[in-house]
């Protein structure tokens, strides 16, 4: 009877080292795809409740990071304040994420911040704007000054000389930097006066400074806004003052809104930009350094114009 048991046991005994090598083997070695399950990442971007282009980035991240079977912690602020912002990465590294993606209120801001990230081991990277931090190791953005230059070359074309005014988005920003410059530097190549307002990204300033600016400035034959909302502020001044058709307006998102006055003849054009792609790349890079993967470290997207003869294939 002893033997017998005993016999039993040690078959047991057998089958409980097997299941144990099996459940070892298993968990030893995880699929990719179970390794990205447990991958957090932090996103952090200007307020999608200020503009329409951050709220379908925040979106499309989201559905990015689905289709990459990430969670993503959108930690966003509320309002366009740097220190908010920064305050949301600090944040999201004392949580220890598996890194964080950057798209800049201030891309001057994040100095300590990112000396922490590193010392943790934390990736970043930004999307949208240019973060100068050694640590910040891809980014996804428009090609600024590239695609401002096609849009000036656009008004040269499409507008006789005179005065524009550019409404800017923040001094010092390098996306709206880029965009003034690249605008700029066409127009004053071809003998046009510039006159450029930084209204950081806020519709009302733009259109304060565009009614302001106008009444100064009688010989004014276009205004630039440096981001879709800002164009449509200038435009609401140019209509105030009884001057569509005479003063062109002309933007820089493509953004649904933007699209629309287009097609109602009002706007007269802006500059697309593809944030989807942006917020693809950017993820993507992400998950691949942090499973120890080749990414891409730059992307740097073309813009295109979008007027009345191709604004319906684009809305």
């Amino acid at each position: 009877m002893n033997s017998i048991l005993k016999s039993i046991a040690l078959v047991f005994l057998s089958l409980f080292c097997i299941s144990g090598l099996v459940f070892a083997g298993a968990g030893g070695e995880k699929p990719a795809a179970a390794e990205e399950g447990k991958i957090t990442i932090a996103y952090t971007g200007y307020p999608g409740g200020l503009t329409a282009f951050w709220a379908q980035m925040a979106q499309y991240m989201k559905e990015e990071a689905g289709a990459l079977g990430v969670e993503l912690l959108d930690m966003s602020p509320t309002t366009a304040d740097a220190a908010v912002q920064k305050d949301s990465v600090d944040n999201a590294i004392n949580r220890g994420v598996d890194g964080i993606i950057i798209g800049a209120i201030d891309n001057r801001a994040f100095g300590e911040s990112l000396d922490r990230a590193k010392a943790k081991g934390i990736p970043v990277v930004a999307v949208d704007t240019a973060i100068d931090h050694p640590h910040v190791s891809a980014l996804a953005q428009t090609d600024n000054l590239a695609s401002a230059r096609i849009l000036g070359q656009y008004i040269v074309d499409t507008t006789d000389k005179g005065t524009v005014i550019i409404l800017g988005g923040t001094l010092g920003h390098q996306t709206g930097d880029a965009r003034r410059d690249g605008v700029k530097q066409v127009l004053e190549a071809n003998g046009y006066e510039v006159v450029f307002r930084a209204c950081n990204w806020d519709p009302a300033t733009a259109l304060e400074t565009a009614t302001n600016e106008l009444a100064a400035n009688p010989d004014t034959v276009a205004v630039f806004g440096c981001w879709d909302p800002g164009a449509l502020a200038g435009l609401s001044a140019v209509k105030q003052r009884g001057l569509l058709g005479k003063v062109k307006v002309y933007g820089f998102d493509g953004l649904p809104d933007a699209l629309k006055s287009i097609k109602d003849g009002e706007l007269t054009a802006t500059i697309k930009q593809d944030n989807k792609q942006m917020a693809q790349v950017s993820l993507r890079s992400l998950v691949a350094q942090i499973n120890g993967q080749e990414s891409v470290k730059k992307l740097l997207i073309d813009g295109f114009v979008i007027d009345k003869s191709n604004v319906d294939q684009n809305m």
